[in-house]
């Protein structure tokens, strides 16, 4: 196994900032396969250099209460939809009344120096019953990587 080296000795590849995270604990209950905020789950950060990677974690908590109960995600930027899932189904559950924390990641580019919003949304596969935050909380933040 090789270890490789972003950059050396030209500091690319430095962890810049880490958002202030996102603490999600409201309930939020869908039943639409039509993608919709996840509560709360919106950050701002402003990229010190236009070479810069963010890094966005989304550590999702959700209850399915119904067999092959599921969910997608979609990750913004500001208005623009950065990342989707391939399907409504990337956690999915098997059987009723279980709970699974899922993480999604995702690497953006923004090319941009200003504020920037990031935001998730989600919906539920064949428009079952998904609880998010039901018991545990969801958490969200942003690492700015220097390019």
């Amino acid at each position: 196994m090789a270890l490789i080296t972003l950059g050396a000795n030209s500091g690319k590849g430095k962890v810049l900032q880490v958002s202030d995270m996102v603490i999600i604990t409201s309930e939020q209950v869908l039943t639409s396969n039509t993608y919709t905020d996840l509560t709360s789950a919106t950050i701002n950060i402003t990229p010190n250099s236009t070479s810069s990677k963010i890094i966005l974690t989304a550590n999702i908590n959700a209850k399915y209460n119904q067999n092959t109960a599921g969910y997608g995600i979609k990750f913004f930027r500001d208005s623009t939809n950065i990342f989707t899932t391939t399907h409504d189904y990337a956690s999915i559950s098997q059987a009723s009344a279980q709970r699974f924390m899922q993480i999604f990641n995702y690497i953006d580019t923004p090319s941009s120096t200003s504020s920037i919003t990031y935001k998730i949304q989600v919906a539920t596969h064949n428009n079952t019953d998904v609880r998010f935050q039901n018991s545990a909380q969801s958490t969200f933040y942003l690492m700015e990587i220097q390019g």
